[in-house]
C-alpha cells in the first residue's frame, strides 16, 4: 500500500511540522500568541520534489488517525442518537445531549476538524507554489485536488456537528478556512450554512475534475468525491441532484456491493464496497488504535443500546454489527482489519438514491430499487417495499439507515434528525438547538471576529 513507509523518518518530520504549525496557528491560539512561526511557511522549507510533496499529502492524511476524529465520528453519534450507551465510567454529556460549552467533547471534535483542515490547506498551498520541473504537472493537479476533497470532508464534518446544517437560510454555519491559518488570518467570522455549502461543493467539484480515479480505498478519488458530494447534497435538500450523483457513482462500476453485509468488513481495505477510509497498519498506529477501540468498544466502555438491539432484533446484520451478548460493538472494533474506520462505502448510494428520489417525487416504483437491492443483499433473497405512499417508504429507507449504516460516520444521528426521528428514540433531544454541538469556549475566547453572541443556541457559557 502506498501508505506502508508513511512514518519513516522523513515523514515523521512533516507530521511534526504541519503539527507545530498547527499548535502555533491553525485553531486555539492562547499563550502562543507572542511566539514566532518555526519558519518562513515556503515550498523551498518543506518541498523539494515529488516525493516530497507526497509525503506532505500523506502527513494530511494521517490527521484522520486522530483518536478525536475516528473515534468520535463512531462513538460520540452513537451516544448522541441513542444506537450506542455507557456500560461503565459513569454518564457521559453526549449520551444526555446536554454539551458543554467548555467540556473537551466540544473542544476535541471542533480541533480534529480544523487541524485536519488545516492540514489540507498546506497541502494545497504549498504543493501550487512548487515550481515547473520540481513535479510532474499530472501528478501536481491531482494532488492538489486531493487536497481539496480533505478540505471539504474537514469542512462538512464541521458544519453537520457545529453549524446549523439542517436549514440553509441560517447564517449559523462555520468558520471556513481557505488559507493557511496564521497570526493574520486567525480571527475570522462564521459564515452562512449555505455559502458553507457552496465552498465544500466547489471543492469537490476541484476533486472530481482533477483527482486521480478510484484506485484504493484510503485516498481520495473521483469517486469519492462524487460519493461525498452526493451526500452533500442530501443534507443540503437537493434531493433529485444528490439521487442522480448517487446513482451515477453505483452504475460507473468502480465500487460494487459486496456479495454479504458479512464480506463487506471481513474484506477491510480489499473490500469491493469501500470507498473511502481511514488507513491503519502494524506499521503505523495499529497498537494504539487497537488498545483504544478494544477498551471503548470490546464490551467495556460503549455498547449497542437496548434500542439498537431491539430495533435489529430479526435483522441477519446485528450479528456483523454488535454482540448480542454483551453489547460489544463489532462493525468498527475489528482487530483481524486494524479496526479501521469507515467514512463512504457504496451500500450509501443505494441509500442516498432512495431518500433522494423519495423526497424530490419520483414514483414509488423508482424510488424502491435501490432499497429493495440493499434489502435483498442483507437478506440474502429478494426483498420487496410493502409501502403504498412516500412517508411509508421514508420510514422504511430510515430504518435500512439504521441497520446498514449504523456506527459509520454518524449516519444514524443524522438520519435521525433528517427524518424527524430522533425526539422519539432520544427524548433527551428537547429541541432542535441539541442538533448540534457548542462553538467550544476556548475559541469564542481566542478569535476576535467571533463573540458569544454567535454561540449557536441554547448554549450559554
Amino acid at each position: 500500500m502506498v501508505f506502508n513507509n508513511l512514518m519513516d523518518t522523513e515523514m515523521k518530520n512533516i507530521i511534526l511540522y504541519i503539527t507545530i504549525l498547527f499548535c502555533l496557528s491553525a485553531c486555539e491560539l492562547t499563550e502562543v500568541l507572542d511566539q514566532d512561526p518555526p519558519n518562513n511557511l515556503e515550498p523551498n522549507n518543506v518541498l523539494t520534489d515529488q516525493a516530497s510533496a507526497e509525503n506532505l499529502l500523506n502527513g494530511s492524511y494521517s490527521f484522520l488517525n486522530s483518536r478525536d476524529f475516528y473515534l468520535n465520528t463512531e462513538g460520540h453519534p452513537g451516544l448522541l442518537s441513542g444506537s450506542m450507551a455507557i456500560r461503565t465510567f459513569g454518564e457521559s454529556t453526549f449520551e444526555a445531549n446536554d454539551i458543554l460549552v467548555d467540556g473537551n467533547g466540544a473542544r476535541a471534535y471542533w480541533t480534529a476538524f480544523y487541524q485536519f483542515i488545516n492540514a489540507a490547506n498546506i497541502v494545497i498551498t504549498l504543493v501550487d507554489r512548487m515550481p515547473d520541473g520540481a513535479i510532474d504537472a499530472e501528478r501536481k493537479k491531482e494532488i492538489i485536488a486531493e487536497a481539496h476533497f480533505l478540505r471539504a470532508f474537514g469542512h462538512f464534518n464541521a458544519l453537520v456537528y457545529y453549524g446549523q446544517f439542517y436549514d440553509t437560510t441560517s447564517e449559523l454555519g462555520i468558520i471556513i478556512r481557505s488559507e493557511i491559518a496564521n497570526f493574520q488570518n486567525r480571527s475570522k467570522s462564521r459564515s452562512s450554512v449555505e455559502e458553507c455549502y457552496l465552498f465544500i461543493l466547489d471543492d469537490l467539484d476541484v476533486a472530481i475534475a482533477d483527482a486521480p480515479d478510484f484506485f484504493e480505498t484510503i485516498r481520495a478519488s473521483k469517486t469519492a468525491a462524487k460519493a461525498l458530494k452526493a451526500r452533500v447534497l442530501l443534507f443540503k435538500g437537493d434531493y433529485a441532484e444528490a439521487a442522480a450523483l448517487a446513482n451515477e457513482v453505483i452504475q460507473d462500476g468502480t465500487r460494487n456491493l459486496a456479495a454479504t453485509f458479512q464480506d463487506v468488513f471481513d474484506a477491510g481495505y480489499d473490500s469491493e464496497e469501500m470507498i473511502f477510509m481511514a488507513y491503519a497498519d502494524e506499521n503505523t498506529l495499529s497498537t494504539g488504535r487497537t488498545r483504544t477501540k478494544t477498551l471503548v468498544y470490546g464490551g467495556r466502555r460503549l455498547i449497542a443500546s437496548d434500542y439498537l438491539q431491539d430495533t435489529l432484533a430479526s435483522d441477519p446484520r446485528a450479528t456483523t454489527t454488535f454482540n448480542a451478548t454483551n453489547g460489544a460493538i463489532l462493525k468498527v472494533y475489528d482487530t483481524d482489519n486494524f479496526s479501521p474506520t469507515y467514512f463512504i462505502r457504496l451500500a450509501e448510494m443505494y441509500l442516498i438514491a432512495a431518500e433522494g428520489l423519495t423526497r424530490s417525487g419520483a414514483t414509488l416504483e423508482s424510488s424502491k430499487e435501490p432499497l429493495e437491492a440493499l434489502r435483498s443483499r442483507a437478506f440474502g433473497s429478494p426483498q420487496v417495499s410493502t409501502a403504498s405512499s412516500s412517508n411509508e417508504l421514508l420510514d422504511e429507507i430510515y430504518n435500512e439507515i439504521i441497520a446498514e449504516l449504523v456506527f459509520e460516520n454518524g449516519s444514524e444521528w443524522f438520519a435521525g434528525i433528517r427524518f424527524d426521528k430522533i425526539t422519539e428514540v432520544k427524548p433527551t433531544v428537547t429541541s432542535s438547538d441539541k442538533y448540534i454541538l457548542p462553538i467550544p469556549l476556548r475559541e469564542i475566547e481566542s478569535n476576535f471576529a467571533i463573540d458569544f453572541e454567535d454561540q449557536n443556541p441554547g448554549y450559554t457559557q
